[in-house]
């Protein structure tokens, strides 16, 4: 007897769906601290394990065909990433290689995470735990950035939004 294909609409359907887009989202997170994208990612992977020939598309996880890799190599190159011998080929830059390990330990951490076996009262502890960090990384880049623009305009006042919409409020009155 056939088993009957699950259809779209059925929760377990949109469960994975879910915790795909939300690993997914995490992943394109836990990259952009460095300063990465996907394929930025995976392009400097496979030049770290010597998979990658330039002039040839790189096939990984995505399919990057030879004019978009081009690119990603001017912009890694531009970012610091990469370097290019006499010979053209690309190669992690000896200044990057501190940035790209952490950056490979934050995606096996994330990976380990997200295939670990844990118990639905674990999972929400771990899921409550990190959207706390997430909040409170927001507001330290909330106040970074108010801190970098006194820094930049030593005479300028940088007053809080709320506090911004308050006085508006109260000047015409």
């Amino acid at each position: 007897m056939q088993p009957k294909a699950l259809e779209i609409h059925e929760p377990v359907v949109l469960s994975l769906v879910d915790a795909v887009t939300a690993w997914q989202s995490a992943l394109d997170k836990t990259l952009s601290v460095s300063g990465l994208n996907y394929p930025k990612w995976l392009l400097l992977r496979a030049i770290r394990l010597n998979e990658f020939k330039r002039g040839l598309p790189c096939e990984g996880a995505i399919f990057l065909d030879v004019p978009q890799t081009e690119r990603l190599l001017r912009e890694l190159h531009a970012e610091g990433w990469l370097d290019f011998p006499a010979d053209g080929t690309p190669r992690i830059a000896d200044a990057a290689c501190a940035r790209l390990e952490r950056a490979a330990q934050a995606v096996r951490a994330l990976h380990s995470v997200s295939v670990g076996h844990l118990s639905p009262a674990e999972r929400g502890a771990l899921s409550s735990l990190l959207h706390r960090m997430t909040t409170t990384l927001e507001d330290h880049a909330t106040r970074h950035g108010r801190h970098a623009a006194w820094e930049q305009h030593e005479r300028s006042v940088v007053v809080p939004e709320v506090i911004s919409r308050a006085a508006r409020q109260a000047v015409p009155a």
